[in-house]
């Protein structure tokens, strides 16, 4: 065969071949385009896209959202693929989005009535950050245990400062990266790959909107993460880092998530999990919580909307007198809006061998010595150090500590252990939704406010709702009444829609309703 001859035939296949790939590089599909659908009320206010691209928004395009309230009315919130109250905020395109302003008449303060805040029969508890994962306390329970109604204040434990001094989420994926399915979700919605912002706080937003009652506060440092506020107190240092609090976890996609701090600092001027103290931490702290209420009041008054919001700044305070006579408790307690006094853990873990004796005694126990620690000798501390006892809450624990080989003798009290009884999470340590109807005789001494069970071995030391009754008669005393009761934490309630949230209830129920402030 002459290849020659096939030359021709060859010339024109490629030039087909040229062509049909030609023809093909010319062909482009277009890269999907999404929708942006705004609702609002039009009556009241508008809401502007930039840049507005009515044929529709390629992915990843970032887009500017700003709601313009009308003359007599405030932009309360966002809602759908934002989240919040920044404004304007900040859309990044991840496919067909929906977006709701919401808009209330001014005269309404903001929407949805928020009553002030009581100055008396108040209730603080803390939420823990981790409770979602092996304990499986959500947000959600919060509501539907009914703790969300009897509460004033939420804490979310923890932030803390990180090693460039600023605050930081300890937990990314918990705080705002978790997924909550329609289920788990406080109002069975589920979470989208696309919003904003997931997790506890996005979770915590639509808590508040279904209870306008209740404020959340961020609490920073804890037991294990308290090492390096002795640094970021410095006067060198707490400028920025409040700052940095402020920037992180009150703009943005989480404005409106929390309405102030609530500083844990364990210790200051003694060694707590770790001994990263100074003594010069006597006039740095107080300097550090007066830098948190400067800079929340200036950030209050960068907009209309929140000009009149005050901002809370509250600590969680020892009630162990080597601790707490460390602290310069008078200059302390002025830019605050209250101490949260942690009355309890005056016996535990920590002493395995006994004597067994009351975690959180709210006055002297029989085999207490007289150098020991309750309740009320913290709280009358405070108050002879001039803090008012309107700014103090007593503190009360929702776990108990236990002990097991302990002899058969007074009702096990005041006696030697042979070792810790095993804990559910941690030995010598459980739950009170644990504790609650465990085998054994149950005590109580009126005397000292306690409770314990016994069942000829093992002794467990723990709140129940006969020592909340105790307690919230003592916080009720009518010649020197205190703000109101804390707790730690949530998840050591009962849960479930019909008998969830028993200690707090009987707290609630205890105390009474807080007066109305007008």
């Amino acid at each position: 065969m002459n290849p020659r001859k096939l030359l021709p035939t060859v010339l024109v296949a490629l030039s087909a071949l040229m062509l049909l790939v030609g023809s093909m590089a010319a062909v482009t599909v277009a890269a999907p385009l999404y929708t942006i659908t705004v609702t609002y009320d039009s009556a009241k206010g508008s809401v502007t896209l930039d840049p507005y691209k009515p044929d529709g928004y390629a992915k990843n395009n970032i887009v500017k959202v700003t709601a313009t309230p009308y003359t007599g009315y405030t932009f309360q919130k966002w809602g759908g693929a934002l989240s919040g109250t920044q404004n304007p905020a900040t859309l990044r395109v991840a496919g067909n989005a929906t977006i709701t302003a919401t808009f209330v008449d001014s005269s309404s303060g903001g929407g949805t009535s928020r009553p002030a805040l009581p100055t008396s029969k108040m209730i603080v508890g803390y939420f823990a950050q981790w409770a979602i994962y092996q304990r499986g306390y959500l947000v959600k329970n919060v509501d539907t245990s009914g703790a969300a109604a009897a509460m004033n204040v939420m804490n979310y434990a923890f932030a803390a400062p990180d090693a460039n001094l600023r605050c930081a989420s300890l937990d990314t994926f918990a705080d705002y990266g978790k997924a909550f399915s329609a289920s788990e979700s406080v109002d069975g919605i589920a979470d989208t790959s696309s919003q904003p912002l997931k997790g506890n706080f996005n979770q915590i937003l639509k808590l508040k909107a279904k209870h306008p009652q209740l404020r959340v506060l961020l609490s920073l440092g804890g037991w294990s993460q308290s090492y390096r506020f002795s640094t970021v107190a410095r006067s060198e240092n707490r400028a920025n880092f409040v700052k940095s609090c402020i920037d992180t976890f009150m703009r943005g996609n989480v404005a409106g998530v929390f309405d102030g701090f609530d500083i844990d600092w364990e210790y200051p001027g003694s060694c707590g999990l770790t001994c990263d103290w100074s003594q010069d931490d006597w006039g740095n702290f107080p300097a550090l919580l007066q830098e948190f209420r400067v800079q929340l009041d200036a950030f209050a008054k960068e907009s209309p909307a929140t000009a009149t919001t005050h901002y809370l700044v509250t600590v969680a305070a020892p009630a162990g007198a080597a601790k707490y006579n460390a602290m310069n408790l008078a200059a302390m307690h002025v830019p605050l809006d209250w101490i949260n006094v942690m009355a309890y853990d005056f016996h535990g873990s920590w002493e395995p061998n006994g004597p067994t004796n009351h975690a959180a005694a709210l006055h002297k126990s029989s085999c207490e010595s007289v150098d020991g620690d309750w309740g009320d000798k913290a709280i009358q501390a405070y108050i002879d150090a001039g803090v008012p006892p309107g700014k103090l809450l007593l503190g009360v624990p929702f776990y108990g500590h236990g002990w097991r080989g302990v002899a058969a003798v007074n009702d096990g009290l005041c006696q030697p252990a042979a070792g810790l009884a095993r804990g559910v999470y941690e030995r010598g340590t459980n739950d009170f939704k644990v504790l609650d109807g465990q085998k054994g005789t149950e005590y109580s001494d009126s005397l000292t406010a306690t409770h314990w069970s016994f069942n000829g071995s093992e002794f467990w030391s723990f709140d129940d709702t006969d020592t909340m009754q105790r307690k919230a008669d003592y916080v009720n005393n009518p010649t020197r009444p205190l703000r109101g009761m804390m707790f730690w934490e949530l998840s050591g309630d009962t849960v479930g829609d019909t008998n969830g949230g028993r200690l707090v209830k009987a707290m609630r129920s205890s105390l009474g309703e807080p007066p109305v402030v007008p």
